[in-house]
């Protein structure tokens, strides 16, 4: 037999079978059949049996590099690739996609994968045991039900503040949708809520879990207290809000946004994006070749979004409504400012409750009692002694410089340190 060639134990068992038909034990068509080829392939193969004997059998290619095998130009390139600055702590299947889009260089995801292994940039990862849990299956139509989210992150990569990323993704499609800001407030909810309405329409549904944007957590509330402002507006939408007792019961939203965190955090280096309002005007972009990857079909074709409001309707509803009495000198006090209501005939207002309605920038878009609008004026102004801050924005309220101190010179840290130097010196001599 050939240098580097070896013969498996297939090729031995048709060895055997074929000195079957040399000794004339068997029949060549019964022998086709026990190997499973066609006679006129037993034949052939037969022919060359009987005249090279038992090393006919093995693959001349067999120990022989592949002839699709990934050239040592291209090769080279990649590796120079996967570690350069630019793509630091890529996925294989998100290098090889930007391999295709940038470089033109078209290989598998296994093949990136074990070249990324190869130069040290990526370590193979132990499968977990995995957790099994309640299978939900997906809404049948577009619009029945969006999961919404928000997902704190260092998104610039240290050339801005860390923020958050507001996620709504559908439950049918998958189809996401995305908008950037300081951190996850009501108003930052409000003001993406908006936008997607104003882009999609009114859906029927949200899905969400039991954080204070969503919920009163607080026992013992009062029964105007039981709404959020939020949930007050999408009360007022027509918009179920759905409570999520666990992350994996939204496991749709908290696995986009870890793909999320991979994929878009690597999108904005790319492009150089350095700040709150360039990444909200790049993000339509890239949603739209998100999507087109990775939504899916619904079940049900239709699209149950409402259409949305106008402009001046959203902003009636998607705002901060507050419940103030009004005092017998006709003074409303709301957030240190005193207001005196100036609508004609308004002393039966005396001890009732009027509506406040601020909008997300804190400016008083009016004043309503029994749906009718009341005049104002600012009567006085006191002084603001503090502010209330939730937990998930106490990061954006405490944003100062870090000092770092250096000790002197003479510090007994550096001086022991100096000791020690000397000491290990004087050892090694």
């Amino acid at each position: 037999m050939e240098e580097g060639a070896y013969m498996t134990q297939k090729d031995l068992n048709i060895a055997e079978i074929l000195s079957r038909v040399s000794r004339q034990e068997i029949s060549q068509v019964r022998a086709a059949k026990e190997i499973g080829i066609s006679l006129r392939h037993l034949q052939r193969i037969y022919k060359k049996f009987r005249e090279q004997g038992a090393c006919s059998l093995a693959s001349k290619r067999r120990g022989k590099p592949s002839s699709n095998r990934l050239s040592a130009v291209v090769k080279a390139r990649v590796l120079e690739l996967v570690t350069c600055e630019n793509y630091t702590e890529f996925c294989p299947t998100f290098m090889t996609e930007k391999l295709e889009q940038y470089h033109q260089i078209k290989i598998s995801r296994e093949t990136t994968r074990q070249l990324m292994i190869e130069s040290g940039v990526w370590h193979p990862k132990r499968k977990k045991i995995p957790v099994i849990h309640q299978q939900r299956e997906r809404r049948h139509c577009l619009g029945e039900l969006i999961q919404v989210d928000g997902s704190p992150h260092l998104w610039f990569e240290g050339r801005d503040e860390p923020c958050t990323l507001l996620v709504y993704i559908d439950d049918a499609t998958g189809r996401t949708y995305g908008r950037f800001a300081e951190s996850e407030t009501t108003a930052a909810y409000m003001v993406a809520t908006k936008e997607y309405i104003k882009k999609y329409g009114l859906p029927l549904a949200f899905y969400s879990d039991k954080y204070s944007v969503f919920r009163i957590n607080m026992p013992g509330s009062t029964k105007r207290e039981s709404l959020t402002q939020f949930a007050r507006a999408l009360k007022e939408l027509e918009i179920r809000l759905i409570y999520a007792n666990s992350p994996q019961a939204k496991g749709r939203v908290e696995r986009a946004n870890k793909t999320l965190q991979d994929r878009l955090v690597k999108e904005l280096r790319l492009r150089n994006i350095s700040s709150i309002e360039e990444g909200n005007r790049y993000l339509p972009e890239f949603f739209a070749a998100y999507n087109e990857r990775f939504m899916v079909k619904p079940k049900d074709s239709r699209d149950l979004h409402r259409p949305a409001l106008s402009d001046e309707e959203l902003d009636k509803i998607l705002c901060l409504k507050e419940y103030r009495k009004v005092s017998k000198a006709m003074e409303i006090q709301y957030k240190n400012v005193i207001y005196q209501i100036t609508t004609a005939r308004s002393m039966d207002l005396r001890k009732q409750m009027v509506l406040i309605l601020e909008d997300l920038d804190g400016k008083i878009l009016g004043m309503e009692y029994k749906g009718k609008t009341l005049s104002f004026k600012v009567y006085a102004e006191q002084e603001s002694y503090g502010e209330i801050a939730d937990v998930k924005e106490i990061e954006r309220f405490l944003k100062r410089p870090v000092k770092t101190r250096h000790p002197g010179y003479d510090h007994p840290w550096i001086k022991q340190g100096r000791a020690e130097v000397n000491r290990r010196a004087y050892m090694t001599l």
